[in-house]
């Protein structure tokens, strides 16, 4: 149990001893982890293939897997924790009401080290093949486990340090150099995310050279495996140290929103992902489908922004001159289930009174062909990377199969809640995989 000594720790508490989430929401939480359980073996009958009687090339071919699975965790471990500190649901209270700035911070950074839980338990499961060789198992363990740490600390570390660095005179000239018409404490905030990324991959990569090293014959190369961990360090005490700014970010976000709305055009916040589809609606479909289509933009923009970094992720998974690539591009499915996702999550959140009072013909089917537009982008990457590096016959035919995997979850997301979606998102990947 938290100690009542930190207020906000024990608010958070009383808040998961309140919580129920169910079945469904426990499934939803650890997803990562069976999706990377599912996607292994096929990633390593990519990344192994004609190495397997070769331990030193399993080696590397384990080694580079373990860094760009660090460097993934890292990044998204670091920018969720930004949303969490400077653009967070708690922002409306902190910046009104008085708090304790170092047990807030304290608070943050459990909840946060909490709810990435399942990440770093699906960043281990990528240890499994090596659990034959103990060298490159504690290895890439201390890797992951330091490049989680580091993604947190972080990224919440240098987002509370950024007000305070605009005033000192030392960093003004880097400032001055990256920050074009902003003011320093606008600079600052904008440009920490990507600082923070900075510091976490190049402390990722320098602790993968050490390893390369060491297991070239030099001991001492293990030693850069303690980088990441060292860069959490730094990140935990700078989020201590500058606790104190967090009642002067609101002010400098308030004056980046205020120099964005200055200068952008007026339709630009009446402007929505994908709304041209809505015109090859049938008439009696189109008020329906351009309210969801609203909907998902406006209230889960992020979820929707982070379709396309799915897409990047895809395209370089699908990007293979091997035929049995095939199989693992198909894993996109996992992908596209996120995304689909959306459905029951946009319809859970509809008022229950606008159903009922304001009933519109086709809503379901609007949900899902919402959920079909939503999905292109990650289909048409893949498709993309497979018709240059395979021919156009294998592009087309693993097109038809992600866009008959996309049917299915956009059929289940339009019509099943979220209880229902889960195991039944899970049906329809496993049988495009299958097939």
């Amino acid at each position: 149990m938290s100690s009542p000594g930190n207020p906000h720790a024990l608010v958070d508490f009383r808040i998961r001893s309140r919580e129920n989430p169910g079945i469904a929401g426990v499934l939803w939480q650890w997803a990562p982890v069976v999706a990377v359980a599912a996607a292994l073996p096929l990633v390593l009958g990519e990344g192994l293939a004609g190495t397997v009687s070769e331990p030193a090339a399993q080696r590397v071919a384990l080694v580079a897997l373990f860094v760009r699975v660090a460097l993934l965790l890292a990044g998204f471990l670091s920018l969720g924790t930004f949303d969490l500190v400077v653009r967070g649901p708690d922002r409306g209270v902190v910046d009104l009401h008085p708090i304790l700035a170092r047990a807030y911070v304290r608070s943050r950074l459990v909840a946060a080290a909490r709810g990435a839980a399942p990440a770093l338990v699906a960043a281990l499961v990528t240890l499994l093949p090596a659990w034959q060789d103990p060298a490159l198992l504690g290895s890439g363990a201390l890797l992951l486990g330091g490049s989680w740490a580091a993604g947190i600390t972080l990224g919440m570390g240098v987002n509370l340090a950024a007000p305070s660095l605009a005033v000192r005179p030392g960093v003004a000239p880097v400032l001055d150099a990256l920050r074009g018409p902003n003011p320093r404490a606008q600079a600052a905030l904008i440009w920490a995310p990507a600082a923070a990324l900075f510091v976490a991959g190049l402390a990722i990569l320098a602790a993968t050279a050490g390893l390369e090293l060491a297991f070239a014959g030099n001991p001492a190369g293990y030693s850069l495996l303690a980088l990441p961990w060292a860069a959490a360090a730094f990140g935990a005490r700078a989020a201590f140290a500058d606790a104190d700014t967090l009642a002067r970010i609101p002010a400098v976000l308030g004056e980046v929103e205020s120099a964005y709305a200055a200068v952008e055009a007026a339709e630009e916040g009446h402007r929505v992902y994908l709304e041209w589809v809505v015109r090859w609606a049938p008439a009696w479909l189109r008020p329906e489908l351009l309210r969801v289509l609203r909907h998902g933009w406006r209230a889960e923009r992020g979820w929707l922004g982070a379709s396309f970094l799915a897409a990047g992720l895809a395209g370089l998974a699908a990007w293979s001159d091997r035929p049995g690539s095939v199989r693992g591009v198909l894993l996109t499915g996992v992908l596209l289930a996120g995304v689909a996702a959306l459905g029951p999550r946009l319809r859970a959140r509809d008022p229950a009174w606008l159903v009922l009072v304001l009933p519109a013909a086709g809503r379901r089917l609007a949900v899902g062909l919402a959920i079909l537009a939503w999905g292109q982008v990650i289909v048409f990457s893949v498709v993309a990377a497979l018709t240059v590096r395979q021919g156009l016959a294998i592009g087309a035919l693993s097109g038809l199969r992600l866009e008959l995997v996309l049917l299915g979850l956009a059929l289940a997301g339009a019509r099943l809640p979220a209880a229902g979606y889960v195991p039944a998102a899970v049906l329809v990947c496993a049988l495009g995989v299958a097939w």
